[in-house]
């Protein structure tokens, strides 16, 4: 049977947006903005999972995989980079935008995301703090409170 990879990040609730740290990448509260967000909400919630506020696990690759809970389609590339999405969740079409930080994971994007969400595993600090003189990148930041 073949198997499917699929990415694994822990995302986390910062500022009214979901964010989350990849040391492989070296990105820093990278965000969801433009929609995903509440893409993120409405599939935490049609999952029941609480206290995701502090970090949850959303695994997501290329093509379908076990389990998997949504397929985000592709519809088209974002103005100034990046590329919106659409999925159905719990019968409500919602689009959202990913950032160009997509092509750290995917040469392309790619015509389908299928997504699992679930409670973050035991063990897993989904804020990375890096040590002194680490560099970390941003493409999109959670917006500031006013």
């Amino acid at each position: 049977m073949a198997t499917t990879e699929t990415l694994r990040l822990y995302p986390y609730f910062l500022l009214d947006t979901w964010v989350f740290d990849d040391e492989r990448t070296g990105l820093k509260e990278e965000a969801f903005v433009q929609g995903m967000t509440e893409m993120i909400s409405r599939l935490l919630s049609l999952k029941g999972i609480g206290g995701a506020s502090k970090g949850f696990q959303l695994e997501f690759g290329d093509q379908p995989f076990e389990g998997h809970d949504a397929a985000l389609t592709w519809l088209r590339p974002g103005n100034m980079g990046g590329d919106w999405y659409t999925a159905t969740l719990g019968g409500v079409v919602m689009e959202g935008w990913l950032c160009p930080a997509l092509t750290l994971y995917f040469k392309t994007a790619p015509k389908q995301l299928y997504v699992h969400v679930d409670q973050l595993p035991a063990g897993i600090q989904p804020i990375w703090n890096p040590p002194a003189g680490v560099r970390t990148r941003q493409f999109v930041e959670a917006p500031k409170r006013s």
